[in-house]
């Protein structure tokens, strides 16, 4: 199944070892993560899951959707994703800020569990989501966040998003997408 992938190993080693030392694993993840995609078009996400033979890493992506019933109808109305990156493409309905404020978070923790990390919630880049989407309220953007312990754990000036709060982000996306 992954015997292509075997082909380009030595490459793709190659390449990463040549970019400064501290993006050298980064560099490798996405290189890898690029040749699967390609050289194993039959694996969609959302179409159940692949086999794994022994040493082989399961990619949270391939995951998340089938695990929480999301089909590619409604998460690409949500998410965009160009074959190496996602994007959030959402229109929030919501008028309330706090509210938008929530599901933003939902969505960029889910961002980054899609790109193959932890579930983390940078505030800063969620501080910029907001501004972009109108909706950031800078007295009340840290009570916004406290407010949803179940959802969220605080990491220094960051978030993780729980295992409630990756259902409840699997909610949203169900509710953007209609």
């Amino acid at each position: 199944m992954f015997e292509k992938v075997k082909e380009h190993l030595d490459e793709i080693v190659s390449i990463a070892g040549k970019c400064p030392e501290q993006y050298q694993v980064k560099c490798f993840e996405i290189l890898l993560s690029a040749l699967v995609r390609i050289e194993t078009p039959s694996i969609r996400v959302g179409e159940g899951k692949p086999e794994i033979g022994a040493g082989e890493r399961v990619v949270p992506k391939a995951d998340f959707f089938p695990r929480h019933g999301l089909t590619e109808e409604e998460w690409s109305r949500v998410f965009d994703f160009d074959g190496s990156s996602w994007s959030i493409i959402a229109k929030l309905e919501t008028k309330e800020k706090s509210k938008k404020q929530v599901q933003l978070a939902l969505l960029l923790g889910t961002k980054s569990l899609l790109e193959g990390t932890e579930p983390i919630v940078s505030r800063s880049a969620l501080v910029e989501l907001c501004k972009h989407y109108a909706t950031y309220d800078g007295p009340n953007f840290a009570r916004h966040m406290k407010a949803q312990k179940d959802l969220f754990l605080s990491r220094g000036k960051d978030w993780t998003l729980t295992k409630p709060g990756q259902d409840r982000a699997a909610e949203a996306i169900k509710e953007l997408a209609r």
